[in-house]
């Protein structure tokens, strides 16, 4: 079962039946900056070479993605966020200025900053909009430049 659902679970019944739900980390959970210092090359050349789309953007609004099939009168189920951002540079894909993009809960617990860079890889769900699927398809600006160093050397042919 994903840790992101049992969470979830536990606080919505908590709310309900009155149980008292611990939000700390996971046993076999890292945080974000120890998950993206983990990056070797061959990571981020599968992550660049399995993604659509590879760019520095810029969050320009986050919105809640949510299941109203689970969502009742008091208590709104969250599968994560939707994102606006403004792409400041693309090194892989076709992207226009403003972009939209999902990251689920299921695949990162991190909620992205309004207004905060990030170097995304994304590629299209099964209905067609881009989406992230893992913490490790989101780094922030400030982990980026190793990586961006390395983008431009994949793309380099030879």
């Amino acid at each position: 079962m994903n840790k992101a659902w049992m969470r979830s679970g536990c606080v919505a019944a908590g709310l309900l039946l009155g149980w008292a739900c611990s939000l700390a980390p996971l046993a076999d959970e890292t945080p974000a900056a120890a998950q993206s210092a983990e990056v070797g090359e061959d990571d981020l050349g599968a992550r660049y070479a399995a993604a659509d789309l590879v760019a520095e953007v810029q969050i320009a609004g986050v919105h809640r993605d949510v299941d109203n099939a689970l969502s009742e009168p008091g208590m709104t189920a969250i599968l994560g966020y939707v994102y606006s951002a403004v792409s400041r540079q693309v090194w892989k894909g076709e992207a226009n200025r403003l972009i939209a993009f999902r990251l689920g809960l299921d695949a990162c617990e991190i909620k992205l900053k309004k207004g905060g860079r990030y170097l995304i890889f994304a590629s299209p769900d099964s209905f067609g909009r881009l989406q992230l699927h893992s913490c490790k398809a989101a780094v922030p600006e400030s982990e980026a430049g190793p990586l961006v160093a390395r983008i431009k050397q994949i793309q380099q042919p030879g």
